[in-house]
């Protein structure tokens, strides 16, 4: 094995048990004590690839049938049971798997097992459910041909495909998915769910020999029979050139660059996906910085995908259509310098490191981990996992060259280009597209990087400086609380081993602070310091953060700003001081902001194809008006072309540099030498407090806001007024969240599952400091538009008129509970976390006391939030109605 950073994330693999019952099944189990939580991963090679032309989509459809109910739980049941111990369940299909995965205390592991294993074992497939669960699924499938980019996709998967199962529309047409019976189903399930074929990975705070003999009591009675694994045809002829250009209801052009690719076992796959990295990945990378710097589109990126035996390498660009031929042909002039000139050691050195982070934070969880280690035992085995990994990190520049170059022909290029109806094709032929990508001139210099061309030196471990006197602190719920002598508050959570460590600094305010016609500039702002500062250029930021496996969020909101970063814990003096840089030093060059400016005009123009933002976004705009919480924080046409640098840095000046702000420090570090950082790091930061926003007045009476747009679906947001940030009856909207929603509510059972109005529907509340508001959220057939309106206002009725049951309220209480404790093991959710008790709520304690405050809550509270809040007539619509040509 080679010698590199990063290595020892790869140790969970000598701590991993490996067991093959004798019917096949292989058990993988390894214990972790970092949480108190356990993670079951059923993972079954059987997925789209093992469907045969007159059964596409029925992999998925076996999916949705297996938690519909066995002999002994009826339909809902299993993600019932599942939530009154605490935990939450899923799944997902895709070309060559399915996964079932499920999350619980660690105390609940045998009654999870249970649950899990009475799902594969004994699912019953019921001819009425199956019906009432296809039309479910054909929504699901309608949402899909909602969503550009995923038509873009894999549109582009079918135009690169004559005769291999990739080409073919994953998830079913409607037609086929109504004529499946309860027959098909059967069969296909007692096929391919054998032991033999299944793996069934377990990690968490368990004991390995507990785990290995409760799974043999149940799944080692199971027979096993062979599985017929027949892949389809493969390709017998290159592509050549080919072209797809077609129009639709979309308000962005989406272009997608494809080739066929070799699969993960290829010597060429580690240098593809290095090679994607370089070209798609972060703001360093070649197109960003030739793409999205030069405001020819919104986003770009570039991956190698592999499946089974077949790879697909991407470059997929959105932007407005006006700049897509340009964006085509800069894409083009990018691809072709990486085969002629290569890449740069400094490149692939940033693409490992962001590698690195990657497989790190893929391990942070427990469910992350079980299902890591059951993908690659499918794929061949954890040895083989090492392999690649070894082979990503000794990957040489001349090896991405010669990759890139042997995979991406120009020769056999495919190309899908989906515009609006109003913009002109891109090329219609596979000669157009040839004569426009020929307009290249690979002559002219790319956006130039920063640095020599060697790898930047690791970090030198945390030490706090000698000078530093570390202030006395108060330690509350874990959290230990200093302050800077600027009086900005510090707050440190050590998680002793944690390989991943998040530094954030979040400050009260946000779009709120904006003067009014100015909507958009806090974000402007916040993404524009990114842009560069008196020490340092855009690109060298961006580089420098890649290389440490990272990159700096910006996170901009109504009532708060914040910028966070995440690395391997080595880097993290290096991250420390480009977040300082990036907050305190910016320059607000006229051209970045030129550049930010157009990100977020394209943004909203985005926004309209977005069927769950946009009918939201209608929605709370009637319901606040005037007030800041009505404000779109990425801003509107008018309020951008205010914005000038001058302002930017006059709001910076005024509102960041002094603000009510906080710092957080969550992984490996203590108290002493996380102060001594951020103590040099952020010294020309004050602390200002801030007022908050004016109280909120919801509008007496109702009001629907609707549009009508070229969709299979209606998207309907229902807005009602709520508790707010310290009200206490915040904690019975939570547990009527809870209640309603999510696999085993009230609304999914009985507007999903019983009336199969829609794949999506949900209900949550949202609590902010000057009033909340109570959320729900469906997307349906045109035809039903009523119907599910209907549908959603009688479920809101019945809690109006009588409290939920007492098991009701009892499995919301384990589920909220059970879910907070298993969000505790990511950094980046416990930073959150702490930031928002701090800036928002009560205090810390609010961590200690909010398992207590949801216990507490009572069925008759439950009851009198809604008798409070869900009166019909004031309710708020957000609605974009679909129709078909």
């Amino acid at each position: 094995m080679t010698d590199h950073p990063g290595r020892e994330l790869l140790a969970l693999h000598a701590e991993t048990l490996r067991i093959v019952l004798p019917n096949g099944l292989t058990i993988l189990v390894r214990r972790d004590p970092s949480a108190p939580v356990v993670a079951i991963v059923t993972h079954v090679k059987a997925g789209y690839f093992d469907e045969t032309d007159d059964e596409i989509g029925i992999a998925h459809v076996l999916e949705h049938m297996y938690f519909k109910g066995t002999p002994t739980r009826g339909v809902g049941a299993i993600a019932r049971d599942t939530k009154s111990h605490g935990g939450y369940l899923n799944a997902h299909t895709i070309y060559d798997h399915t996964t079932y995965y499920t999350v619980l205390p660690a105390d609940a592991f045998v009654a999870g097992l249970e649950i899990q294993f009475d799902a594969y074992a004994h699912s019953v497939i019921d001819a009425g459910e199956l019906g009432r669960e296809l039309e479910v699924i054909i929504q699901e499938a309608k949402r899909k041909r909602d969503t550009p980019s995923a038509v873009t996709i894999e549109s582009l998967y079918a135009l690169l495909h004559d005769r291999h199962r990739i080409r073919r529309w994953r998830i079913g047409e409607e037609a086929g998915l109504r004529a499946f019976t309860q027959a098909d189903l059967l069969r296909f399930y007692r096929t391919w769910y054998q032991p033999s074929n299944t793996i069934l990975s377990v990690v968490g705070d368990i004991d390995p020999e507990t785990v290995v003999r409760e799974i043999t009591a149940r799944y080692g009675t199971l027979s096993d029979a062979p599985v017929p694994r027949a892949r389809g045809p493969v390709e017998l002829a290159p592509p050549g050139v080919r072209v797809r250009d077609w129009r639709g209801d979309v308000a962005h052009h989406h272009l997608a660059f494809g080739w066929r690719a070799p699969s993960l076992d290829s010597a060429d796959a580690p240098a593809l996906e290095v090679g994607g990295l370089i070209l798609g990945t972060g703001r360093a990378s070649r197109l960003y910085r030739a793409v999205r710097e030069a405001q020819l589109a919104s986003s770009v990126s570039a991956w190698h995908y592999t499946s089974a035996d077949v790879g697909v390498f991407t470059v997929h660009a959105e932007g407005p259509p006006e700049t897509a031929s340009a964006a085509a042909v800069r894409i083009w002039r990018e691809l072709e310098r990486v085969r002629r000139d290569g890449v740069r050691a400094t490149e692939v050195h940033r693409a490992q490191r962001i590698l690195e982070a990657r497989w790190l934070r893929r391990l942070e969880t427990m469910d992350g981990q079980a299902m890591y280690l059951a993908s690659w035992e499918a794929e061949g085995g954890l040895p083989m996992a090492a392999r690649y990994f070894d082979e990503l990190q000794a990957i040489t520049p001349s090896a991405v060259q010669e990759a890139m170059g042997r995979c991406l022909d120009p020769a056999q290029l495919s190309l899908v280009s989906y515009h609006p109806d109003t913009a002109s094709p891109l090329a219609e032929s596979a000669e157009a597209l040839e004569a426009l990508l020929a307009t290249a001139e690979l002559d002219v210099p790319s956006p130039p990087m920063t640095g020599a061309d060697t790898p930047v030196a690791p970090a030198a471990p945390i030490a706090a400086p000698a000078i530093h006197t570390t202030p006395a602190s108060e330690v509350v719920a874990g959290v230990h609380v200093l302050r800077l002598p600027s009086g900005i508050p510090v707050l440190v959570c050590p998680r002793p081993g944690a390989p991943l460590v998040s530094l954030g600094i979040v400050q009260r305010g946000g779009s709120g602070l904006e003067p009014a016609g100015a909507d958009g500039l806090a974000r402007l702002t916040a993404q524009t310091m990114l842009k560069g500062t008196t020490s340092r250029s855009a690109a060298a930021i961006a580089e420098a953060t890649e290389e440490l496996g990272g990159s700096i969020g910006v996170s901009a909101g109504l009532e708060s700003l914040g910028w966070s970063l995440s690395v391997p814990v080595r880097h993290l003096p290096t991250a420390t001081a480009l977040l300082a840089d990036v907050l305190q030093h910016p320059t607000f060059p006229d051209d970045a902001v030129e550049t930010e400016r157009t990100q977020l005009l394209a943004e909203l123009r985005q926004l309209r194809d977005d069927m769950y933002r946009w009918p939201m976004r209608l929605a709370t705009s009637a319901a606040y008006g005037v007030h800041p919480y009505g404000r779109s924080v990425g801003g509107t046409e008018a309020s951008l072309a205010t914005l000038t640098a001058d302002r930017l840095r006059a709001f910076h000046a005024d509102r960041i540099r002094s603000a009510a702000s906080v710092l957080a420090i969550v992984g490996d570090v203590t108290p002493a030498s996380a102060y001594a950082l951020l103590a040099d790091g952020f010294s020309g930061l004050a602390f200002q407090e801030e007022s908050g926003p004016p109280p909120v007045a919801w509008p007496a009476q109702g009001l629907t806001v609707e549009e009508q747009r070229e969709k299979q679906q209606t998207a309907m947001a229902l807005l009602f007024p709520g508790p707010g940030r310290s009200d206490p009856a915040r904690h019975a909207a939570q547990l009527l969240s809870a209640i309603a929603s999510g696999l085993g509510g009230r609304l999914f059972e009985q507007l999903r599952d019983r009336q199969s109005l829609a794949y999506t529907v949900s209900a949550f509340p949202v609590d902010r400091r000057a009033g909340g508001l109570f959320a729900a959220y469906i997307a349906t057939a045109p035809a039903r538009e009523a119907e599910a309106r209907a549908g959603l206002f009688a479920e809101f009725a019945k809690f109006a008129e009588a409290p939920p049951t007492e098991e009701e309220l009892t499995r919301a209480q384990r589920y909220l509970v059970g879910t907070h404790a298993i969000s505790q093991q990511s950094a980046g959710a416990v930073l959150g976390e702490i930031v928002d008790a701090w800036l928002f709520g009560d205090g810390l304690a609010e961590r200690t006391m909010w398992d207590a405050a949801i216990r507490a809550v009572t069925p008759g509270e439950v009851q009198q939030l809604a008798q409070r809040y869900f009166d019909p007539a004031r309710v708020i619509t957000g609605l974009v109605r679909g129709i078909t040509r």
